[in-house]
């Protein structure tokens, strides 16, 4: 998979992959991925993002929550998120739902 998050449609639902592990630190997480080996340590962000996409999310779906949540303006939202997405896209943590 590739890191195109940041030029995809905001109408395609990205979820997290099925093979990994996640220990909650209470407003932190890491998470082990059971197909590379790696460990991954999500902040508070990171975590509400991750526990968005345990069922496919849209980009505007997620943006939506995080602004009810955190005190951050529409831009920085949409690229903290795409952010995010494309990172994990490139690590292979999650994937786009073709459903």
């Amino acid at each position: 998979m590739n890191g195109s998050s940041q030029n995809g449609a905001c109408g395609q639902k990205y979820k997290a992959i099925r093979e990994h592990l996640i220990s909650d630190l209470d407003s932190r997480a890491v998470i082990l991925s059971l197909v590379n080996g790696k460990y991954y340590g999500l902040n508070s962000v990171g975590l509400a993002i991750w526990k968005l996409i345990q069922t496919p999310s849209t980009i505007v779906e997620i943006e939506a929550s995080l602004l009810q949540q955190y005190d951050v303006d529409e831009a920085t939202c949409h690229h903290e998120v795409t952010t995010f997405l494309a990172t994990m896209l490139d690590e292979d943590l999650i994937e786009v739902d073709e459903e």
